[in-house]
């Protein structure tokens, strides 16, 4: 009997997973459908910062904790969007698989929880659609880790809304692996808003049940409930420590408020809801180029038409208004959050700890989304339950012609340009809105009429082919992606082949213009195992970015290369090109430092001026105020000596914020909007007119320099300079003048297909080197030694990395005596490992070109000792006299600990499933 018992109970187990497993399958066949135009090119659904960021990391192996490819080795455990312990990203069988795993999960986990609110199949389903196809879901396809962690969030919120009825531990042990792999997703930002909204929602529920059961059930919902988030965020500490570590050092530690206000939502912008295409798309589409608020996969909050509609139907059923008056509070709180910190709301979460963190306010549509998603289930299910009254279909009539009214009038109104005479309405960005607004609208009336699940399916199809008209037609479809099948010349391999052996780094000029699938591009490389100096990503460590002015976009600036920083960084080739440009950066800001902080731009010979004309615009400068000088303008002659005082650019006068027009953004400013010379297409550039008198014109100046000094946290960028003749008024260009470089520094440069010109530094001379002296010297001299070549601590005021070491001012500088600098042989360098064996005539340091970090533990002869910071960003180890075995490894403190806690985690989820084996029962299941 009892096995026969147990057979039943196996057979029933399958029963109940056929129909999901039926689900999955038609998940995985839609998508895969939706993105066959790319799958069949053999291309990566990977654009633009997919194939620059994501891509790349596919091929981690598991659990690597440091990376050697990327500025000059970092802490890729700490990276978490890298996604090195994804365990979706373990089990997939390519990068595309990855990608539509995550429209896949997303759509089943709020198939679940819509299912388990509504009790109804097809209003699950129609759920499922909105939230997986919605607009910024799609929208972010280029954002791996942004798709993977929303992912998560419709099961974190399934699992806690199968607390309240359920008795089995199911639910809990279910419920810590959403969050978990919420966070192993890789983007914090979201994975932060997922776990507010399930919480807020897991408090919601504890509530109910208070008030519907009592004290007593209300604690025990209480205790479940913490036992979620405790069990998953302890599951994902091993991301969770290194991140908190990394987020401390990290560049973006002092965003300003606006930092945190960028990519958000404006009262305007909001029509996006309902007409997701107002301001076009990509080229390519039947929508025409885009021309509305940067960016619009940021801005995407697309849902369709038919949930709003069946929020009013929702509202009309049966169903008390609490059943579903959690996710009206949602909606109307993520839009609030949607629009930044130009409300009182938003500017309070700018001051949060963690959450006020982060930029692109814009991303809380995951909660609008899902929200509205979770009330469209509930309207499905109120119109196929029972026929509606005659009050109530009134009440639903009046709802969905609210809906039109809200979303046409603010068009009407105010038609974008540049369709202000009424060809708006003419065009794909208008009549095809229009025309889902009328057939949702028609859909549901039928529905209401007559209910069947015809008529539902239909309603669902053209949801879903509403949804396609944003989705479909978005940037995953026109912007290049990385080609699966990759077919190099035999001379471009062997020249990866030979930037891959090393030893030596790459340093790529003018890397963020470089093409998206450029072997030398920031982090393209790491596909191919080169080594750089540079990286693409948020997590540029604020050590590094200080000593090297290293950016967040891949960039180092260069001015020579036989500079003391390049020796430092180990640098052996460069790729790109020398001259500069317009755009010109110049100063620190946003977040990074960048360099030049000056930039010389040659005059036309003989030609006497009457003025210089400056178009520039400035970054993250809305707290600059009024009449602060910005930037100087200096004429020289031939021999480099200034002619008369200097000009200026002022704030407010000749140049100002480039996005001074934004709504959410023009209430900060604190100074003026200078004379406009460019509007359209935004954002905005600024027109300085700086007249010259006397010395200045007489025709003796050959070079402008443009100089900036502390310019409060702004980017100063150069569009154009000009100069006025005297005589004609004829405006002149000036080109930029290239910085001197010595080309006898560099070997002749190579030139093979598919790759930038790159040439070898003649001074190279490895990445591991010892040194006889070493002193302490304050960050300012030692950048000015790393830059320039000048220590004023050095008798003859050069600096030598091969000399000397300069370590932090602050710290014990160690006793060396050895004559003649150590002699190093490297005998093994992995990711996160270096064993060398160094041999000197005295106590001397072994300098390792590798990126400092706290975790790093050296041993000679097996003895711990300690480890340095060394010109600022790499690393040295004090080495006796005498032949020893020195060894460096990388061993993270955060992630042992969060091991540890992770696997403690793991255990006790393991133990709440074993009573109900005892038992001979698993217990009761998540409802279907």
């Amino acid at each position: 009997m009892e096995g026969q018992y147990l057979s039943s109970e196996r057979r029933g187990r399958f029963a109940a997973a056929v129909p999901w497993l039926a689900l999955t399958l038609l998940f995985v066949a839609f998508y895969t459908v939706f993105f066959a135009p790319i799958l069949i090119q053999h291309r990566f659904l990977a654009p633009t910062d997919g194939a620059i960021y994501y891509l790349p990391f596919f091929d981690l192996p598991i659990g690597q904790t440091w990376n050697s490819h990327l500025l000059s080795g970092y802490s890729i455990i700490a990276d978490i969007q890298s996604q090195v312990l994804y365990p979706l990203r373990w089990i997939s069988p390519s990068y595309n698989a990855l990608v539509i795993l995550g429209y896949v999960v997303a759509a089943l986990g709020t198939f679940g929880l819509a299912l388990r609110l509504t009790g109804s199949r097809l209003g699950a389903l129609l759920a499922a659609f909105v939230v997986s196809g919605s607009g910024f879901m799609i929208g972010h396809l280029s954002h791996l880790a942004i798709v993977h962690a929303a992912t998560w969030i419709p099961a974190m919120l399934w699992a806690v809304a199968a607390l309240r009825d359920s008795r089995s531990r199911w639910p809990v042990v279910l419920g810590a692996l959403a969050v978990a792999m919420c966070v192993y997703g890789g983007h914090p930002q979201i994975s932060i808003m997922g776990l507010l909204l399930a919480g807020c929602y897991g408090v919601h529920e504890i509530v109910a049940v208070a008030r519907q059961r009592g004290r007593d059930a209300g604690l025990r919902m209480f205790a479940r409930v913490c036992g979620v988030f405790a069990l998953g965020l302890a599951l994902a500490m091993p991301v969770l420590l290194p991140l908190a570590q990394a987020s401390r050092d990290g560049v973006r530690s002092a965003w300003t408020i606006a930092d945190f206000d960028s990519f958000s939502h404006t009262w305007s912008s909001l029509r996006l809801l309902w007409f997701p295409n107002l301001y076009g798309a990509y080229s390519k589409a039947i929508y025409g180029g885009y021309t509305g608020p940067w960016n619009l996969g940021e801005l995407a909050i697309y849902a369709g038409i038919a949930p709003w509609m069946l929020m009013f139907a929702a509202l009309a059923g049966a169903r008390p208004a609490r059943a579903f008056g959690f996710w009206l509070g949602a909606l109307a709180v993520g839009l609030l959050l949607c629009l930044g910190a130009s409300t009182a709301v938003g500017e309070a979460v700018y001051h949060l700890p963690v959450i006020g963190k982060f930029r692109a306010q814009g991303r809380f549509a995951i909660v609008v989304i899902i929200a509205l998603a979770v009330l469209s289930a509930y309207g499905v299910s109120a119109l196929m339950r029972a026929p509606l009254s005659k009050r109530r279909s009134a009440a639903l009539l009046a709802g969905c012609v609210a809906v039109i009214a809200v979303a046409v009038l603010p068009v009407a109104l105010d038609p974008p340009a540049p369709f202000q005479d009424g060809g708006f309405w003419r065009s794909a960005r208008g009549w095809l809105p229009l025309l889902f607004l009328g057939g949702s609208a028609a859909a549901i009336a039928l529905l209401a009429w007559r209910r069947s699940h015809a008529m539902a399916l239909t309603l669902i199809a053209l949801s879903v082919v509403d949804l396609g008209s944003f989705g479909w037609l978005g940037d995953w479809r026109y912007f290049p992606s990385a080609s699966i099948d990759e077919a190099r010349p035999p001379e471009t391999a062997t020249a990866l082949a030979d930037l891959r052996r090393g030893p030596g780094r790459l340093l790529p000029l003018d890397a963020d213009n470089m093409d998206i699938a450029q072997p030398l591009r920031p982090n393209v490389n790491m596909r191919y195992g080169i080594d750089s100096v540079v990286g693409y990503g948020p997590l540029l460590p604020a050590r590094y970015a200080a000593y090297t002015s290293a950016n967040t976009l891949g960039a180092l600036p260069l001015d020579d290369p036989n500079a003391p920083l390049m020796d430092v960084l180990g640098v052996r080739w460069i790729a790109g090109k020398l001259p500069r440009n317009y755009p010109q950066s110049l100063g620190s800001g946003c977040g990074t430092i960048v360099q030049p902080m000056r930039v010389r731009a040659a005059l036309p010979a003989g030609v006497a001026l009457q003025a210089l004309r400056v178009t520039s615009h400035m970054n993250c400068s809305v707290l600059i105020g009024q009449g602060q000088t910005m930037a100087r303008l200096t004429l020289l002659d031939a021999s480099g000596r200034a002619l008369g005082p200097a000009l200026t650019l002022d704030a407010g006068e000749e140049i100002s914020e480039e996005a001074y027009d934004r709504e959410d953004v023009r209430a900060q400013i604190k100074h003026q909007r200078a004379p406009v010379v460019q509007e359209k297409p935004a954002p905005l550039r600024f027109l300085g007119e700086l007249p010259l008198t006397g010395a200045d014109a007489a025709g003796a100046a050959t070079t402008v320099q443009v100089e900036v000094g502390d310019t409060g946290g702004a980017l100063v960028t150069l569009d154009k300079i000009e100069a006025i003749e005297r005589d004609s008024g004829r405006a002149l260009a000036l080109p930029i003048m290239p910085p001197e470089v010595d080309r006898e520094a560099l070997a002749p440069e190579r030139v093979v297909p598919g790759l930038p010109a790159f040439a070898e530094r003649r001074r190279f001379r490895g990445l591991a080197w010892g040194v006889c002296r070493a002193e302490a010297a304050g960050a300012q001299d030692i950048v000015l030694a790393l830059t320039a070549g000048v220590y004023r601590g050095d008798a003859q005021g050069r600096f030598d990395p091969f000399a000397l070491a300069l370590l932090d001012a602050g710290r014990d500088v160690p006793s060396l005596n050895c004559r003649k600098p150590p002699r190093i042989s490297e005998l093994t360098r992995e990711h996160g490992r270096w064993r060398m064996r160094v041999n000197g005539d005295g106590d001397g340091l072994a300098v390792v070109s590798e990126s400092f970090d706290r975790d790093w533990i050296a041993r000679v002869d097996g003895a711990r000792t300690k480890v340095f910071p060394v010109d600022g960003a790499i690393m040295g180890v004090v080495v006796p006299a005498g032949e020893h075995i020195v060894e460096l490894s990388y061993r993270s403190r955060g992630y042992r600990l969060g091991l540890a806690l992770a696997l403690c985690a793991a255990a006790v989820c393991f133990l709440l499933l074993v009573p109900l084996r005892r038992r001979g029962r698993s217990g009761e299941a998540l409802p279907k």
